[in-house]
């Protein structure tokens, strides 16, 4: 993605992903997602499931995210039943248990259209292969001290800039080598 994707984009997404698979319910009234979209990075997925005050069921879905330190909430979508029945409430925590599960495997797919800020610092091993963990850092001055303690164990180290897409690959033997624009940080 050219920018970060949206609370709105993330429900309708997932929401297609749901209707595509044949898992929304039938009683489902609307699924509606926030009319205010709000760009998102890094971020924790809430839920509320919960008779509605006059009738049927809510399933509201928003975000916790963390920005200059701050937590900020924003709404991401809301899943309506007219029903009110102990069966329409089990199906609804069905909905909510399925969006959960796919929304989770889409960020993970798609993890760099969700990382925009700061920069990430991976370890290659002695076989040219980066590691599976990295870490994830809210400045490049915290990122290159990382990179440095790292270099004392691994051969080579990648710090990612997450805002411009550029990699740098450092060696511990200080031989500058080409860096990237790809999303694993090789």
């Amino acid at each position: 993605m050219e920018r970060p994707m949206t609370t709105r984009e993330l429900f309708n997404k997932i929401r297609d992903i749901l209707k595509e698979k044949g898992m929304l319910p039938d009683i489902l009234d609307y699924g509606l997602a926030t009319d205010r979209p709000v760009s998102i990075q890094n971020f924790e997925l809430k839920n509320n499931l919960d008779y509605g005050g006059s009738e049927g069921i809510y399933l509201d879905l928003w975000m916790v995210s963390f920005e200059d330190g701050e937590k900020k909430t924003c709404g991401l979508g809301i899943f309506k039943t007219l029903d009110s029945s102990g069966e329409a409430m089990h199906i609804m925590a069905g909905l909510l248990a399925d969006f959960i599960i796919e929304a989770t495997s889409y960020v993970n797919r798609n993890l760099d259209d969700f990382t925009w800020e700061g920069a990430d610092v991976r370890a290659i091993d002695g076989n040219g292969k980066a590691l599976d963990w990295c870490y994830s850092c809210g400045s490049m001055e915290k990122a290159l001290k990382k990179k440095d303690e790292l270099l004392e164990r691994y051969p080579e180290v990648t710090v990612r800039d997450n805002a411009t897409r550029k990699v740098e690959v450092f060696r511990r033997d200080g031989k500058e080598k080409e860096g990237g624009m790809d999303g694993d940080g090789k």
